[in-house]
């Protein structure tokens, strides 16, 4: 086993994130001017600050450095995404543009989201079979230290008179199993765990948000497949969970799975992987937070192995 130090700066403007377990919600209300990340705020009273405005949309974005001190000399692969060793990495330059959808108004709402990252050293875990995969074997068969990955890109809409509101994406989006993300500002680590890492990023495809009561809510969604775009790998896959999060309790529970062919596909070398992971949370005291990321996960038609399973268990105590 490696050992490694991991140092990391992140830069970003304005608004205060959430903890990695409750991720930010993306359909909330436009933030107002005291909110606004830095770019928005230096837009104040100019032609495109009125244009934006006038339309909600928003431009924001951060950069993030890293240095892993490590007894490896080059690389510290299978682990990602920091996976340099001894040299400073850029994982993300990410532009993001969107619009957000109202859950308070009492009709429906329209909007966007566009994440980019450009450029950045995590494109090469997180690019999608089919788009801009080209990358990957750009020096000489190699990947290039950074390159260009637009990790979602969606439009969303809101329906409050369905149920207790509904939420539609259509879009690439991210993988919806786990507590960890790509987006480094959501992220408690620098580094990610194998239980992330090993599964996938991003779906493409539609995705339902439906709550049910105030305690309740699901997701479903048809997909392509997993970290797939539109390529001869891509195979219709279910992605959904259901989530048990009472307002203002001290605990909430998810399950949720990706529900594939479960099985390798030899001719186009691609996974095609079944995973069900559950979350556990817990409100220690107002600043301390208890939370269980458990998954499993298989397929079979591997060559050499034919049924390959993973498990793995992921805790965390983050203090706030």
């Amino acid at each position: 086993m490696i050992s490694s130090i991991l140092m990391s700066l992140l830069l970003v403007h304005g608004q205060t994130e959430t903890p990695p377990s409750e991720p930010a919600s993306e359909s909330s209300t436009p933030a107002s001017s005291d909110d606004q990340w830095a770019f928005m705020r230096s837009l104040h009273g100019s032609y495109l600050g009125q244009f934006l405005d006038e339309r909600q949309i928003t431009i924001s974005g951060w950069s993030e450095l890293n240095f892993t001190a490590s007894t490896d000399r080059y690389d510290q692969l299978p682990m990602g995404f920091n996976y340099r060793a001894n040299e400073f990495l850029m994982p993300q330059n990410w532009l993001r543009v969107e619009r957000l959808v109202d859950p308070n108004a009492a009709y429906p709402t329209f909007g966007f989201r566009s994440d980019t990252i450009l450029p950045g050293s995590d494109y090469r875990f997180t690019l999608a079979r089919g788009l801009f995969d080209g990358q990957l074997t750009a020096n000489n068969g190699e990947p290039n230290n950074y390159g260009i990955d637009p990790i979602q890109f969606y439009t969303d809409a809101y329906f409050p008179q369905i149920g207790r509101g509904l939420d539609v994406k259509l879009g690439r989006f991210f993988s919806q199993i786990g507590v960890e993300s790509s987006d480094a500002t959501q992220n408690a680590l620098v580094s990610r765990s194998y239980t992330f890492f090993y599964n996938p990023f991003t779906h493409t495809g539609v995705l339902t948000t439906l709550q049910l009561t105030a305690d309740w809510s699901m997701q479903n969604g048809l997909v392509t497949g997993s970290d797939v775009f539109i390529d001869p790998a891509s195979s219709p896959t279910y992605i959904g969970n259901i989530k048990w999060a009472p307002p203002g309790g001290s605990s909430s529970v998810v399950f949720s799975t990706i529900f594939g062919s479960g099985r390798y596909n030899q001719a186009q070398s691609f996974n095609n992987l079944r995973v069900f992971d559950l979350v556990y949370t817990r409100n220690l005291t107002h600043r301390l937070q208890y939370i269980l990321d458990a998954l499993y996960g298989f397929q079979s038609n591997v060559p050499g192995i034919g049924t390959a399973t993973s498990l793995g268990a992921v805790n965390y105590l983050p203090y706030q």
